[in-house]
């Protein structure tokens, strides 16, 4: 059994599927419930794909949050999420009602849906 990770009352999570995540990628549209900082985004496949899937994550269209950091390399299967942190530091701000996208690019595989999720603090 894995120890729990201690996680703060004051975190909101955002999650959002997508119907294509390879081939002919879909974005998914978040809007920030509440201002405060990005610390985690999170991206997952739900099936078998080839190559690497990029996944920028954006802010009211700025540049991607990860600095290319989210990647889900090839898998067959689904399989579980990547995790990208950026901390208290480095996490990118957002105010109520800012639009976070997440756009997959990348991978081939046909009719594979995805995830995504975004943590605020």
């Amino acid at each position: 059994m894995s120890l729990p990770t201690p996680r703060p009352f004051n975190e909101v999570a955002l999650t959002e599927g997508t119907t294509s995540i390879a081939t002919s990628p879909v974005a998914a549209y978040m809007i920030a419930p509440r201002a405060g900082t990005i610390e985690r985004v999170m991206a997952a496949a739900a099936g078998t794909f080839t190559g690497t899937i990029a996944v920028a994550v954006t802010i009211n269209g700025g540049g991607d949050i990860t600095g290319g950091n989210l990647a889900l390399p090839a898998q067959t299967g689904a399989q579980p999420a990547v995790v990208y942190e950026t901390g208290m530091l480095d996490g990118a701000h957002v105010s109520e009602g800012d639009l976070i996208v997440f756009t997959p690019s990348g991978g081939t595989g046909a009719g594979i849906g995805g995830a995504f999720a975004a943590v605020i603090r």
